[in-house]
């Protein structure tokens, strides 16, 4: 990931061709948050803009979320992205979208297919993000963002 710790074109072009880095970034599967260009300032503002969203997640995470929780969503996320479960889900809501989110969220075929687990799904996550219980300034929009999709699964828009 030698491409987001680039801070001008020069760096970004000792990286390789055009070509070369946006295949980089795609094989690390980053084309899906929109990290692209058609040039090579366009690429590198693209870099710039997601690395600054990834540095504002990190500031936001540390210490905002009081509710503590047993198990899987106690755990930490990702290596050196998510300083706690409740940041993780909230920048899948927030900021992804599609298929995606989905897997990121582990959404199933069984979601869409039983309201029970459907329910459970959005409880499990909502105990984490609730504004209730983690302060975040992103968590309503979070919140809103689970209740929608709880609707689609359960067949209600």
């Amino acid at each position: 990931m030698d491409w987001l710790k680039v801070n001008d074109l020069e760096e970004l072009k000792k990286l390789g061709s055009f070509n070369e880095v946006r295949g980089q970034i795609k094989e690390e599967g980053w084309s899906q948050l929109h990290v692209s260009g058609r040039s090579w300032q366009g690429l590198l503002d693209s870099i710039c803009e997601f690395r600054e969203k990834v540095e504002k997640l990190q500031q936001l995470s540390t210490g905002e979320c009081v509710h503590s929780l047993k198990g899987d969503v106690k755990q930490e996320a990702e290596a050196g992205y998510f300083n706690s479960r409740a940041s993780e889900y909230i920048f899948y809501l927030t900021e992804l979208d599609g298929e995606l989110r989905l897997k990121k969220l582990g959404v199933n075929a069984s979601h869409f297919s039983s309201k029970k687990a459907a329910k459970a799904w959005r409880e499990q996550i909502s105990k984490v993000i609730h504004p209730d219980f983690c302060s975040h300034q992103q968590a309503t929009a979070a919140m809103a963002k689970l209740n929608d999709l709880y609707q689609q699964m359960v067949g209600r828009d």
